[in-house]
C-alpha cells in the first residue's frame, strides 16, 4: 500500500486511504506460547475480534529487561512485521495478560522528582520507533508523544507517519509510534481471568452503538492528585456538550449515584470503586490520576484493575511513583477524542502529552462506541474455484449524518494487496496465490478525520495448478490435555513437507502425505482454534487447506507423564532479519 506524503496538507490527509479507526486488521498481538493464561486470552479475543491468522506472534512480550527487549524481542517484532508484510498497516500491540506489568529500566530516563526504574510492559512497543535514543540514555522522562493533541481536533492515528503536535509533519521533532495496550493483568491485586474476558465481550459487544451515559469530571480535595488536570474539566465539558454528549464537572470523589457512566477522570490515592453506588456502561473508560495505581506490587492506594471489574473498557495508571506532570497521564480530552469516534487506544494515546514510559494501559484498545462503523459488502468473489484473473466490486454505506465512504482496501491472507476510491473496483490474479483457500478482507474508510472504517471477510477457493491439500481433526473439541489428530492429504504433486499451522506458527508437521499429526489442547491454548494445513511440494509450490476450527476448554484432563515428541520442520528465512522459530511437540 502506497503511503501518501507525510508533508501533505491536512486536506490531502484526510482525504488519502490508509489503514485507521481500529479495525482488527491493524492489531497485532504477542501471545507467549508458554503461558496458559496468555494463550487462552489471546485465542479468545482474536476470535472475539477477528484478527487475521497473520497478526499473532507467538514469543514473550516482556524479557524482563529493556535491554533484553531491545537486544531480542524488539528486531524479533520488527522484523516478523516486515517478513509476514504487516509493517504497513499495523498500529496497535495488542498483549494478553499472563506476564509481569512492567520491566526494568534504571538508568535510561532521567527525571527531577524520582528515578526512572521501570517502564511499562507497553511503553517499549508504544516506543519503537525511538529505541536507539532511549537505549543512548538521558532522555528526559517529558519527552514529547508526537501523536498528543492540545485541541479538540481528532485524527485517525498511523504508525507509518511521523507525529508532531497532533499531526503529519516532516519535523525533526516529529514522532513515530505504535499504540500499544495490555488486554489486563491478572497478577495479586489485578483483574481475575473471568473480568479480563467480560471486558473483551462486553468492549467488541459496544462498537457503533452510540450509547447514551454522561461522563463525569471529578474534581477532589486531594491537590497533588486532581490540580495537575481539573483546570481543563470545564473546557472539555463544553466541547462534549456541544458534541451531544453529556458531561459534568463535580466537586466530589466519585459520581456517587450515577449510573449512566461513560467516563470517570478523576484524583485520589484510595477512591473505593468496588462498592461505589455507581455504574460504569460498556466502552467507557476511568482513571485516578495516583502514584501506584498499576504498580500492583504496592500494597497501597486503589489499583486501576478496579475500573475494569466495575465495568470501564479501559483505564491507566503508573508502574511505578512517577513524578507529577499532568503530562504523564491522560488529559481530560480524551473522552473529547473518543465522542467522535476515534478507538480508545487512540482517544488514549491522543491525550498522552509525554511518551508513557511508566504508564500502562489495560483495556481493549479498539473500542469503538461512538464511530460509525461502515456496513461492507464484496461482491464477485467466486462460490466455486477460482483460476486466473478476477474482479471483485467492494461498496459500502455509512450511518454518519455527513460522511461519504471514501475509499477500499483489500487484504489477501492479511497482507494489503489493493486499494481503491469509491466506486472502484480490485484486481485479484489467483496465478499469484497458492492453491488452495484464502481470506479475503475488504475494508471501508469514511471521509472523516478518524476515518472510521468497516469490513467484510470471505474466502476464496483457488485452483490454478491442480494441487490440494485437505485437513481434517478428530476429535473436534476437547480440553487442554486432549489429543487432537489432524488428518492431511495432498494431491498434484511430488510432497517436499507438510505443515499444521496455528495462527501462521508451526504446530506439527510431516515429510510424508497423507498424515495424522498430533497436537495436545495446551499447545494450542483454551478457547476456540483456527489451523490451516500447508503443502510445500518439491518444486516449490505450495497448496493450502479449508481452515477448521477446534474447541479447548479450559480445564485438564489426565495427564500421560510421557515425554514431548518434538516434530521436524524447515523454515525459510532472511539471513539479514530476526526470525521466530517455533518449536513444536505434541504434547508439554
Amino acid at each position: 500500500m502506497k503511503r501518501p506524503s507525510r508533508s501533505a496538507s491536512l486536506l490531502a490527509l484526510l482525504a488519502a486511504p490508509t489503514f485507521a479507526g481500529g479495525t482488527p486488521e491493524n492489531a497485532l498481538l504477542i501471545v507467549d506460547p508458554s503461558n496458559a493464561e496468555s494463550l487462552y486470552v489471546a485465542n479468545y479475543y482474536k476470535e472475539a475480534r477477528d484478527l487475521p491468522d497473520a497478526n499473532v506472534i507467538y514469543m514473550a512480550p516482556n524479557p524482563g529487561s529493556y535491554s533484553a527487549f531491545a537486544l531480542s524481542t524488539l528486531p524479533a517484532f520488527t522484523d516478523t512485521l516486515e517478513s509476514r508484510g504487516l509493517s504497513d498497516h499495523i498500529d496497535y500491540v495488542v498483549i494478553p495478560p499472563g506476564g509481569s506489568f512492567y520491566l526494568a529500566a534504571s538508568g535510561l530516563v532521567s527525571d527531577m522528582c524520582f528515578p526512572v526504574n521501570r517502564f511499562s510492559t507497553t511503553a517499549p512497543y508504544t516506543m519503537a520507533f525511538s529505541a536507539a535514543l532511549i537505549q543512548a540514555g538521558g532522555i528526559a522522562s517529558n519527552f514529547s508523544n508526537g501523536y498528543y493533541r492540545n485541541d479538540d481536533l481528532a485524527l485517525a492515528f498511523d504508525s507509518n507517519q511521523n507525529w508532531f503536535i497532533g499531526q503529519w509533519n516532516e519535523s525533526p521533532s516529529a514522532k513515530r509510534h505504535y499504540i500499544a495496550a495490555m488486554l489486563g493483568y491478572t497478577g495479586p491485586l489485578g483483574n481475575t481471568l473471568a473480568e479480563v474476558l467480560a471486558m473483551i465481550d462486553r468492549s467488541v459487544a459496544v462498537d457503533d452503538t452510540q450509547p447514551l451515559g454522561t461522563v463525569y469530571y471529578m474534581q477532589t480535595t486531594d491537590a497533588a492528585r486532581s490540580s495537575p488536570r481539573h483546570g481543563l474539566y470545564p473546557s472539555a465539558v463544553a466541547s462534549l456538550t456541544a458534541l451531544g454528549h453529556p458531561a459534568q464537572h463535580l466537586f466530589a470523589d466519585l459520581p456517587f449515584g450515577q449510573h449512566d457512566g461513560l467516563g470517570i477522570m478523576t484524583g485520589l490515592a484510595a477512591p473505593d470503586i468496588n462498592n461505589a453506588n455507581l455504574t460504569l456502561l460498556p466502552g467507557s473508560f476511568a482513571d485516578h490520576l495516583t502514584s501506584y495505581a498499576a504498580t500492583f506490587d504496592e500494597g497501597s492506594q486503589t489499583k486501576m484493575s478496579r475500573w475494569i471489574s466495575k465495568g470501564a473498557s479501559g483505564t491507566s495508571g503508573a508502574v511505578e511513583e512517577p513524578c507529577n506532570y499532568s503530562g504523564k497521564f491522560p488529559r481530560a480530552r480524551l473522552h473529547v477524542f473518543y465522542a467522535q469516534g476515534l478507538s480508545l487506544g487512540e482517544a488514549w494515546l491522543r491525550s498522552m502529552q509525554f511518551a508513557p514510559f511508566q504508564t500502562l494501559f489495560t483495556g481493549d484498545p479498539l473500542t469503538r462506541p461512538f464511530a460509525h462503523i461502515p456496513a461492507v459488502s464484496l461482491s464477485g468473489v467466486p462460490v466455486t474455484p477460482a483460476s486466473n484473473a478476477i474482479v471483485l466490486t467492494p461498496s459500502a454505506t455509512t450511518t454518519h449524518p455527513s460522511a461519504q465512504i471514501a475509499s477500499f482496501e483489500l487484504l489477501v491472507d492479511g497482507r494489503t494487496h489493493a486499494q481503491a476510491m469509491s466506486g472502484g473496483t480490485f484486481a485479484l490474479d489467483t496465478t499469484a496465490l497458492a492453491d488452495g483457500w484464502h481470506e479475503l478482507r475488504a475494508l471501508a474508510y469514511d471521509d472523516t478525520g478518524v476515518k472510521s472504517a468497516g469490513r467484510t471477510v470471505d474466502w476464496i477457493d483457488v485452483q490454478n495448478h491442480g494441487q490440494a491439500c485437505t485437513l481434517g481433526v478428530a476429535p473436534a473439541s476437547g480440553n487442554l490435555s486432549q489429543r487432537f489428530d489432524f488428518s492431511i492429504s495432498t494431491s498434484g504433486g511430488a510432497l517436499a513437507s507438510l505443515r499444521l499451522l496455528h495462527n501462521g506458527r508451526v504446530v506439527a508437521s510431516s515429510a510424508t502425505s497423507p498424515a495424522v499429526l498430533s497436537v495436545h489442547g495446551c499447545m494450542l491454548g483454551a478457547g476456540r482454534s483456527r489451523l490451516v494445513a500447508e503443502a510445500t511440494f518439491t518444486d516449490q509450490s505450495v497448496a493450502r487447506s479449508a481452515p477448521i476450527e477446534v474447541d479447548v476448554a479450559n480445564a485438564s484432563g489426565p495427564v500421560s507423564g510421557t515425554a514431548p515428541t518434538a516434530y521436524s520442520y524447515t523454515k525459510s528465512m532472511r539471513s539479514d532479519r530476526v526470525a521466530v522459530v517455533e518449536l513444536p511437540a505434541t504434547f508439554d
